[in-house]
């Protein structure tokens, strides 16, 4: 079963990133949005589909800027798309499809094995939102001290709650 995406969510996520004026003038979100929507668990792991974003975004960003990976968002500052910034926007769309997960074991699985092999915050949400039963209260002790120990709080402070 592939995964219900929406073109409007995959611009909610790229907007702070990429500036409506950007998303406006390209076909950027239908790419991803088709991407997204194609993915199946079956068919696909995680990692793969989070390298398939990446690289997809680098080549069409570099495309669409001429070469130059700047872009100037909503807040009108120019913003130069490092591997950094591409490698966020990436965990952003992937958290897209962790939202979509539906809790139970086999996904837990998937989700906490793509945790310990990709930085990312939004599948550390997901685990830490939807998936906390699934864990023993000293390991998911252990997960809060990562988030917090790794990330700075304005990535995590609206969510994890105590």
């Amino acid at each position: 079963m592939a995964m219900p995406v929406s073109k409007d969510e995959v611009e909610r996520v790229l907007r702070p990133w990429l500036g409506t004026l950007f998303l406006s003038a390209n076909n950027l979100s239908e790419l991803l949005t088709e991407k997204l929507s194609g993915y199946a668990p079956y068919r696909q792991t995680l990692e793969s589909l989070h390298d398939e974003l990446e690289v997809l975004l680098l080549t069409k960003l570099n495309s669409l800027t001429n070469g130059s990976l700047t872009v100037i968002p909503d807040n009108y500052r120019s913003r130069r798309l490092t591997r950094e910034v591409i490698g966020g926007i990436t965990d952003d769309l992937m958290g897209l499809i962790f939202d979509k997960l539906t809790p139970f074991s086999a996904n837990f699985i998937k989700l906490n094995d793509y945790s310990m092999h990709v930085a990312s915050i939004n599948a550390l949400r997901v685990l830490y939102q939807k998936y906390a039963t699934y864990f023993e209260p000293e390991e998911f002790q252990f997960m809060i001290s990562v988030i917090k120990g790794v990330y700075p709080p304005e990535k995590y402070e609206s969510w994890l709650k105590e």
